[in-house]
């Protein structure tokens, strides 16, 4: 089926393109959502008038991107985690999600589909990704993974206990101001039974 674009399909356009697809793609995808349009003179005409509002467009997003593209440059996004004793393998890795949260932490929103990174980074050291701001630009972004001992992510050490005392008695009675048990418990133990 013959049809004119009135938006851009990454993979199959730009508006006033005249493109061939398969009748259910357009039935069902295209034409509902009036991305497309049957081919007519009348819709050559609209198109075209959409086809040079859309170059506007795409030159203001063009300039935006360059002015983030130029703000990210030169920016390194360090990450710190823990490593495996024998190798520098990470324990968990670096993905695109992490990646998406330390830069709106920075106050660069960059959705995650704008993030290119082969895979998920397993090994510390430098490594780098490519962030796809617009058709026509691209940033290439530093990344580097700190390797962390134990004991700095929330994991505490033991805590080293005092020696006893040799002086002091362990048998020894409590004072007096100090609470006892008094085997109330024990007693009720025997009456309940807990299945």
């Amino acid at each position: 089926m013959r049809l004119l674009l009135r938006e851009p399909v990454e993979s199959l356009g730009e508006p006033g393109d005249e493109v061939v697809v398969r009748a259910g793609y357009a039935r069902n995808y295209l034409l509902p959502r009036r991305i497309a349009v049957p081919v007519t003179e009348e819709n050559r005409r609209d198109v075209l008038a959409a086809r040079q509002a859309w170059a506007v467009r795409r030159m203001r997003e063009r300039d935006a991107a360059q002015a983030l593209a130029e703000s990210l440059s030169g920016r390194i996004l360090r990450f710190e985690r823990r490593v495996k004793t024998d190798s520098d393998a990470l324990y968990g890795s670096v993905s695109v999600q992490d990646i998406a949260r330390e830069l709106a932490e920075a106050g660069f929103e960059i959705p995650r589909n704008r993030i290119i990174l082969g895979g998920p980074i397993k090994q510390a050291g430098d490594a780098s990704v490519r962030l796809r701001l617009h058709v026509e630009v691209e940033v290439e972004l530093a990344i580097e993974v700190l390797p962390i001992a134990a004991g700095t992510l929330g994991v505490e050490p033991v805590p080293v206990l005092p020696p006893l005392d040799p002086d002091v008695d362990p048998e020894e009675p409590k004072a007096a101001d100090e609470e006892t048990d008094d085997g109330d418990f024990d007693d009720y133990r025997d009456d309940y039974r807990y299945y």
